[in-house]
């Protein structure tokens, strides 16, 4: 019962044995029923007040049932499950709300969004982070957070990923990056040390040897389009962004040229060897998902795979299945031959948004500081696989794997979101040409000045 009624009540009590202190006093009539004696009244009073309470604990009882949407693009086993376990554990807690999961190619994801937005049919949650889109930050279309709901125990530098222009707007989940993991049997088959992984040059002739050894160097995944950016912008946000942290904005506002950073002619000569020589080995394999490139690998179909923390539940999955005993290990993903100038591309890995279009922002808040909770991220390390973002909160039994990557993660983890990005069309841009020039066979200096071309021309266009 709110404060307010409570005094009400007690005031109405007050006067009801006041009243019955002066009638009894002033009646001379011995008749019982005709006036009420102080004992009576403040027996009715409580009896009201009681009546009132219950009415206040039945109205508070009867909350609206309420359903929020989390639209995502997680396509692994593991983050899917996550976000189930998740969706229980809140509602377990907040039996009123649900939680209605809801999968969106990763391709399209931000136009359908806007699209979803413009029809009033925003969902309640995004899982993107500010640093992929921040057009949707400036279009107003996704709510800051206040930094009091985040505890003191969370990785700053996944802080500093969601952010931007000083302020908050994404929930992480986990933190996490990408490398190269590599089956040990395999690549001793093939006469290749772990160490030598370490450049790029011995990223290069290791796929050499193992493809003279009649296996596969490469797990292909590349019907996807994000499988093979990760390539490129991997090299390019531990490369030149470190030098540069602000290259994208520069190259987006013309004040720098893709010809100043000759980084990018061995970036690109790189990346498409890898996936041309040493991933596409075939028309099948060309055509194959990311959840194919998991499940070639797991088998031990493959002695490489570039790919980040989330294939891992993937991984042993088609492991198990095949019957597969050989180890698996992982490392960073080099980019230059210089190991002291090679990172891990990390970050705030999956993390989510509250859109501005939510009609239940109430309940919406709810979930989010919910899920910054040590109980939910033991709920999303046990069923995700995945590194929490919290500091003392791991699975119980964590993957060998995961301790790997986690390390790796702490020794020469770079975490390039908490620099600008590209932005729309010019992301779109710098990942589709790149892929295209693999494709149709474009040298590193053409795919450069494409690239130019078109910065120049979303920027003289205004898109």
């Amino acid at each position: 019962m709110r404060k307010r009624e409570k005094r009400w009540v007690s005031l109405a009590l007050a006067s009801c044995m006041a009243i019955a202190a002066v009638t009894g006093c002033s009646s001379g009539s011995g008749k019982t029923g005709e006036t009420k004696s102080a004992a009576q009244a403040e027996t009715e009073a409580k009896a009201e007040a009681k009546k009132e309470e219950g009415k206040e604990e039945k109205k508070e009882e009867s909350k609206e049932e309420v359903t929020l949407t989390f639209l995502h693009h997680m396509g692994e086993q593991g983050k899917k499950d996550g976000l189930v376990a998740l969706s229980e554990a809140f509602t377990k807690k907040y039996p009123n709300i649900k939680i209605e999961v809801e999968f969106l190619s990763r391709d399209d994801f931000i136009n359908q969004y806007k699209q979803r937005v413009a029809a009033d049919n925003a969902p309640d949650f995004i899982n993107y982070r500010p640093f992929e889109t921040p057009e949707v930050i400036e279009a107003g279309l996704v709510e800051p957070l206040d930094p009091s709901i985040f505890p003191d125990n969370i990785d700053k530098n996944c802080i500093d990923s969601i952010s931007l222009d000083g302020k908050i707007y994404g929930i992480p989940l986990d933190r996490g990056g990408y490398g190269f993991y590599y089956n040990k049997n395999m690549l001793e088959k093939a006469g290749v040390k772990p160490e030598d992984l370490d450049t790029m040059s011995g990223v290069l002739e290791a796929c050499q040897k193992i493809k003279d050894a009649e296996m596969v160097p490469l797990a292909s995944g590349y019907a996807e389009s994000w499988t093979e950016n990760i390539i490129i912008e991997g090299q390019t946000f531990t490369g030149p962004m470190v030098a540069d942290p602000m290259i994208f904005e520069k190259l987006m506002s013309g004040e720098k040229k893709f010809s100043d950073y000759p980084e990018f002619v061995d970036i690109i000569t790189h990346g498409q060897k890898l996936v041309r020589d040493y991933a596409l080995v075939d028309e099948k394999a060309a055509s194959q998902q990311a959840s194919d490139q998991y499940a070639q690998f797991g088998r031990g179909d493959a002695a490489m795979m570039m790919q980040g923390t989330w294939a891992i539940s993937d991984i042993r999955i088609a492991q198990k299945a095949a019957g597969n005993t050989d180890e698996f290990g992982f490392t960073y993903y080099p980019w230059s031959d210089d190991p002291a100038k090679n990172y891990m591309p990390a970050n705030a890995d999956d993390s989510f948004m509250i859109s501005s279009g939510s009609k239940h922002m109430e309940e919406a808040m709810l979930f989010a500081e919910f899920v910054l909770t040590p109980e939910a991220r033991k709920v999303w390390a046990n069923a995700s696989g995945c590194i929490s973002a919290l500091s003392g909160v791991s699975a119980d039994n964590p993957d060998p794997l995961l301790t790997i990557f986690t390390e790796v993660l702490d020794e020469k983890g770079y975490y390039f979101e908490m620099n600008p990005g590209l932005a729309g069309q010019y992301y779109q841009d710098f990942d589709k040409i790149y892929i295209e020039g693999r494709i149709a066979g474009d040298s590193p200096e053409t795919v450069i000045e494409k690239w130019q071309k078109s910065f120049d021309n979303i920027r003289a266009t205004g898109g």
